[in-house]
């Protein structure tokens, strides 16, 4: 049985878990919530950046990033769609950063306005949105290469849990209302089976 160290709230955590879905591999991995702020010593053991997802695989051996985790799991048990070869892999992997960093970006805002209004940055806090509403630009405008009817790759996934992160976390961006394409998309997506069993909660 392999294990998860995760958080229901994590983007980062979510993305495994879709995947875990997709790949039918629920009954052979255990979740365990894990709060990286008091992280218990076993997890600490397996990861000393203490930092959701972490997977212990079957054969005991920690991966400690949501990709690696990702890319282990497809390629040992298989079932994610593919992605292309050639030239086109280099634009899929592209698509696929681009909505990590939505994410990224996502988070690092929500972890600053944590902090005492006081002291918060509010040029970075910007600089984050304007980067989240350019990449959803470009998303927006390559919305039609996105997989709805088959298995997601590596790269529906990213853009999928990145979307409906910014429902959970920032939905005062209302994006729907300028990327039209990315939106009919996406409510299709959200609908997915992994995507409703992973929802975090209200």
């Amino acid at each position: 049985m392999m294990k998860l160290y995760c958080s229901r709230i994590s983007p980062y955590s979510r993305k495994v878990r879709v995947a875990i879905e997709e790949l039918r591999l629920s009954e052979q991995v255990e979740e365990i919530e894990t709060e990286p702020n008091s992280p218990p010593p076993e997890f600490l053991a397996a990861n000393p950046l203490a930092r959701v997802p972490t997977l212990i695989t079957d054969k005991g051996e920690a991966l400690p990033d949501s990709d690696l985790i990702i890319e282990y799991l497809d390629a040992k048990y298989h079932g994610l769609a593919p992605l292309p070869r050639g030239t086109k892999r280099w634009t899929a992997r592209r698509r696929q950063k681009i909505a990590q960093g939505v994410i990224d970006a996502a988070v690092a805002t929500v972890q600053e306005k944590r902090r005492p209004e006081s002291i918060v940055y509010h040029a970075y806090l910007d600089r984050q949105l304007a980067a989240i509403r350019r990449s959803l630009e470009l998303l927006n405008l390559e919305a039609n290469t996105l997989l709805l009817d088959e298995k997601p790759s590596v790269v529906e996934i990213t853009t999928g849990v990145g979307l409906a992160y910014l429902d959970f976390r920032m939905p005062y961006l209302e994006w729907r209302k300028e990327f039209a394409a990315l939106d009919r998309w996406f409510g299709e997506f959200a609908r997915r089976p992994s995507m409703v069993k992973t929802q975090p909660p209200a």
